[in-house]
């Protein structure tokens, strides 16, 4: 994680006891720890410091942590961005994907939730780092945006579309078994038929050969050499 020890962190909770329990430990994580107590705070803070990773609470005073993220990604795309909530609402899911941010973590924050979080945020660090997965020259999948691309337009992805798309890019050029995307895609039990179906819908969306089946086992994806 030497990318990660180089880093610059902001914090922003409104809750002291819990900003000092994880400032804490931030703090050994990052090369400087900036901390703020509300969304508003955050935004001067992020417009002073320029942080390369944000960790922000959802529910804060004065401006929201999502509200904030707007603010921030009007005037950095590549910023990194965790959000941390008490509630696991879809709404907020749904706003936290199309702000791009790196994870959604529900309270309480554990630290190795965190820990994984800040592994993600890792991988982004380096501007030179290729997030375009091609399926062919018109259509790739960019893992920092999350976004499928199809001749220069955005494709509508669903939230287990968009799962099954990141386990296969994960494991590839390994195929990805029936057993690991219903562990890791589904929230629930489900079939063979079922996750059948998703693979067609993920073909019509990119390309009939874009996911190959691998006989008895599973799939894998086909990307463009």
């Amino acid at each position: 994680m030497e990318k990660l020890k180089n880093s610059t962190i902001l914090y922003i909770e409104d809750d002291e006891i819990t900003r000092d329990n994880i400032s804490s430990y931030l703090k050994r994580q990052c090369k400087n720890l900036y901390v703020a107590i509300d969304g508003q705070d955050g935004l001067e803070k992020f417009k002073e410091c320029e942080p390369d990773i944000i960790i922000t609470d959802i529910e804060m005073p004065n401006m929201n942590g999502l509200d904030m993220a707007k603010k921030i990604r009007k005037i950095s795309s590549t910023t990194q961005i965790i959000i941390t909530t008490a509630y696991a609402d879809s709404q907020y899911l749904l706003q936290a994907v199309n702000l791009h941010l790196i994870k959604y973590i529900i309270k309480p924050i554990s630290l190795p939730k965190l820990t994984s979080a800040l592994n993600d945020c890792e991988d982004f660090l380096d501007e030179d780092v290729e997030t375009k997965r091609y399926f062919d020259k018109d259509i790739f999948y960019d893992s920092y945006t999350k976004e499928l691309i199809k001749e220069s337009k955005v494709i509508s992805l669903s939230k287990t579309e968009r799962a099954l798309l990141e386990l296969l890019f994960k494991n590839h050029p390994a195929p990805t078994s029936y057993e690991a995307i219903e562990t890791n895609v589904y929230d629930f039990a489900t079939s063979k038929n079922a996750i059948k179906l998703l693979i067609k819908s993920l073909r019509a969306k990119t390309s009939k050969d874009a996911i190959l089946n691998v006989s008895g086992f599973g799939y894998n994806i086909n990307l463009m050499d």
